[in-house]
């Protein structure tokens, strides 16, 4: 209002009363006495708000930007987070509260507005603090980096882009690039991600991009993730996900904003060139390149009788992939394998075999399916892998054959493709070995311990008692194999009746009675 207005408001009230000298006289004692103080009062309250008003937006943002103490949300799954600078953690919204009007009322010039304050923090953390987008420490990245290095990854580069890789599925990037992986890491991959939906909800999808087996994909949209082989033991990660998700996720996202792509990264920003050569070796070649490599480098021509049956190639392929480019995959059709390697080489359809064609490669194959032949028949037993491996030396020896360089994984490899027994884990199942018949031993073995027992002075005896001292008696023997203890419980349940065995003691009254 203009001053003129207010001279005219006060005129028109002093015309309608001018024949009232009393309101006139109480008109006047407003204008002197009581307005200037009630102007005061007001101005004084409209400063106090503007210093609260201040001091408020202030404290929110110390409050908020604090690095020993940030706090974010996370919509989807209505949750808030805490970090003090090295990790993060779930925390309730009451605790917030708690911290928050705690503190402002050791700040008296606050106190009027706590609620407001309060209610406005808890505001700006939900709309403006987000996980994904928040800043870890070094010391937060660091711990990150040296746990998946050397467990899951050989190098920080590799771990890096990994991560970036998480952070780019997480944050809906979109991209062509599919990235391939061992089928044994996918229990740690669905656990990762199971773990990582409970924070950002089912709709995310953090290894959307990363595939396990090849569905006919363009080689130069293909990128390789090696991971170690202790991605198969759960004991190696399963607690590190659980107390450390939070970490993960937010130093993928950093890692996704900071280098924009996984595939970013590793074109421009990382300097490790074995971990380019290894992430990008799909990307740079393709099926022809590949093939010609592997019949140059794994076949030699043979002018005389050599021969490679179609079942041993596609071995040495096998062999060829995973020894030679590390690829977690077979990157090419089995179809389109024979029919490109049948337009190089001589092939026999009747006989499904190559001709003219050996590789030196095949040596140790011949003599494992030898070894196979001679000494294992189907059968109710079964073996660890690193037992037929022994086994398989001593073979060797007996022969005087050179020990070829067959190690337990290579020995896994050869089962899987040429054997066809079942496989479970370490485990090969429905299998008898000429060269140890377990089972014989065992009984033969238990037996004698019947007669070194005084049974009739004897108590309960354990199953681990019986155990070692069935160790012990195989050291009086030329065997000098002994059965694992797994093993030797699982066929001491198979042999004796479930009524003689309570709380893994096997009770008196069987050796009386059997």
């Amino acid at each position: 209002m203009s001053l003129q207005n207010m001279i005219n408001s006060i005129n028109e009230l002093h015309t309608k009363y001018k024949d009232r000298p009393d309101v006139l006289c109480k008109m006047e004692e407003y204008m002197n006495k009581q307005l200037p103080h009630a102007l005061d009062l007001f101005v004084e309250r409209i400063n106090r708000k503007h210093n609260l008003e201040k001091q408020s937006t202030i404290y929110i943002d110390k409050f908020l930007n604090n690095p020993e103490q940030q706090y974010f949300y996370i919509p989807q799954s209505d949750l808030f987070i805490f970090y003090n600078g090295e990790k993060y953690v779930l925390i309730n919204e009451d605790t917030i509260w708690h911290i928050l009007l705690s503190d402002i009322s050791t700040k008296s010039h606050l106190i009027p507005w706590k609620h407001k304050i309060k209610n406005l923090v808890i505001k700006k953390i939900k709309e403006e603090k987000s996980l994904l987008t928040s800043i870890p420490e070094s010391c937060t990245i660091q711990y990150i980096i040296q746990h998946l290095t050397p467990i899951l990854f050989r190098s920080k580069s590799e771990s890096k882009y990994f991560l970036t890789l998480l952070g780019d599925n997480i944050l809906k990037k979109s991209t062509q690039i599919c990235q391939f992986v061992r089928l044994e890491s996918k229990d740690f991959l669905t656990c990762l991600q199971d773990h990582i939906q409970c924070i950002l909800g089912t709709q995310c999808l953090p290894i959307n991009t990363i595939k396990f087996k090849y569905h006919n994909q363009i080689f130069k949209d293909c990128k390789i993730i090696s991971f170690n082989d202790s991605v198969k033991i759960r004991s190696c990660w399963d607690s590190f996900l659980k107390s450390h998700i939070l970490d993960i996720i937010a130093v993928a996202c950093h890692y996704s904003h900071q280098f924009q792509s996984a595939n970013n990264y590793i074109e421009s920003h990382c300097q490790n060139t074995e971990a380019i050569h290894s992430i990008s070796y799909l990307s740079k070649t393709n099926s022809e390149a590949l093939i010609n490599k592997f019949v140059s480098e794994w076949l030699e021509p043979s002018t005389d009788s050599g021969e490679i049956k179609w079942v041993e190639m596609y071995y040495l392929w096998k062999s060829f992939i995973r020894s030679e480019c590390q690829f977690p995959i077979m990157p090419i059709y089995i179809k389109n394998l024979k029919t490109a390697l049948s337009a190089q080489l001589n092939y026999n359809d009747s006989l499904d075999l190559y001709s003219t064609v050996t590789s030196s490669k095949l040596s140790y194959v011949k003599t494992f399916q030898s070894f196979w032949r001679e000494t294992i028949i189907e059968g109710d037993d079964e073996f660890e892998i690193s037992e037929l491996w022994s086994l398989y030396l001593k073979w060797m020896l007996e022969k005087g054959a050179k020990v070829s360089g067959i190690n337990e994984e290579k020995m896994h490899f050869l089962i899987e493709h040429f054997a066809g027994s079942p496989i479970t884990g370490k485990f090969i199942t429905s299998i008898k070995c000429n060269l140890w018949d377990k089972q014989a031993e065992m009984e033969d073995i238990i037996n004698q311990l019947k007669v070194d027992y005084d049974f009739c002075q004897e108590e309960d005896i354990s199953i681990y008692k019986l155990y070692k001292d069935y160790c012990k008696r195989i050291l009086d023997t030329n065997s000098q194999r002994t059965v694992s203890k797994k093993y030797f419980e699982k066929y001491i349940s198979k042999i004796i009746p479930s009524e003689y065995i309570k709380d893994n003691q096997l009770l008196k009254k069987y050796w009386s009675e059997f």
